[in-house]
C-alpha cells in the first residue's frame, strides 16, 4: 500500500495559520506584561552637600528721618528771627545777719606749770591788795582798818616773786594765818590756803619773816592778835 503524497501547498497553510496564532499570542502576552509591570524604584538622589551655616538675627532697621531742605521763604524767616537773650537767673537776696547771735568764744583754759621762755620779762610788781577780812566778835574797836593797811603796805615792801615762778607764768593768792604780840612780832605763822604752787606759798611764808616786825597792835585791841593775810601774786 503506498502512503499518499502531500503538496506544498497543503503544508503551506497550516504552518500560516500557526504563525498567525502565535503571533496574536505573543501580541496578547505583551499587552499582559505592559499593564501588570511593577515600577521599580529610583534611586534615591546624591545628599545636597551644601552647607548650611546660620546667620544672627537681623538688625531692626532705624527709620531714617529725612532732612527736607528749607524753601526759599523758610529760609527768610530763619533770618528775620532775632535770637532771644538769655533768661536772667533768680538772684537770692542776701540773708539778713543782723539777728544773728554769735556765740562768744571759750576762753581758753589756764596752763598750770606750763613751761615759759626765760627771756620773758614779767613785771615784778604784784595786783593791789585785797581787801582785809571782817573782824571776830571780839574785833570790834574802830581804827583797825588803818592798821591793818599799815601791816598789809608793810607786806607789800617786802614781798618778792620767786623768779622761776614768774618764769613757768605761775600765778595766784596765798592766805597766811599769823598771831602777833603787841609789838608786832611774829608768834605762829600757817598757811591757811595755798596758791597750788609750792614756790608761791613759800615766798607768802617768807614775806612774813622779813617784814617783821611788823607794825603794832593798837592799845584798843587786845594782844595777841590772830588774823589771815593774803598774798598775791600776779604778773602785770
Amino acid at each position: 500500500m503506498s502512503s499518499p503524497v502531500v503538496s506544498p501547498a497543503a503544508l503551506e497553510r497550516p504552518l500560516a495559520a500557526a504563525i498567525v496564532v502565535l503571533a496574536h499570542i505573543g501580541l496578547f502576552a505583551g499587552l499582559l506584561w505592559t499593564q501588570h509591570r511593577v515600577a521599580l524604584p529610583l534611586p534615591p538622589p546624591e545628599a545636597d552637600r551644601t552647607q548650611l551655616v546660620l546667620l544672627p538675627p537681623r538688625a531692626p532697621e532705624v527709620p531714617v528721618e529725612e532732612v527736607i531742605a528749607p524753601t526759599p521763604r523758610d529760609a527768610s524767616r530763619v533770618h528775620q528771627q532775632k535770637p532771644q537773650p538769655p533768661r536772667p537767673l533768680p538772684v537770692t537776696p542776701p540773708r539778713d545777719t543782723a539777728n544773728w547771735i554769735i556765740p562768744p568764744p571759750t576762753p581758753p583754759k589756764p596752763v598750770i606749770d606750763a613751761p615759759a621762755p626765760v627771756q620773758q620779762q614779767a613785771s615784778v610788781a604784784a595786783a593791789p591788795p585785797s581787801p582785809p577780812l571782817p573782824p571776830g566778835p571780839s574785833e570790834t574797836t574802830p581804827g583797825r582798818d588803818s592798821w591793818e593797811g599799815r601791816v598789809m603796805a608793810r607786806l607789800e615792801r617786802f614781798r618778792r616773786y620767786p623768779v622761776p615762778a614768774r618764769a613757768r607764768r605761775q600765778e595766784g593768792v596765798a592766805y597766811v594765818r599769823v598771831s602777833l604780840s603787841r609789838e608786832g612780832r611774829l608768834l605762829a605763822l600757817a598757811l591757811e590756803n595755798g596758791t597750788g604752787h609750792a614756790l608761791l606759798d613759800q615766798a607768802a611764808l617768807d614775806t612774813f619773816r622779813r617784814a617783821e616786825p611788823l607794825p603794832p597792835v593798837p592799845a584798843d585791841r587786845s594782844a595777841p592778835v590772830e588774823l589771815s593775810f593774803p598774798v598775791e601774786f600776779f604778773m602785770r
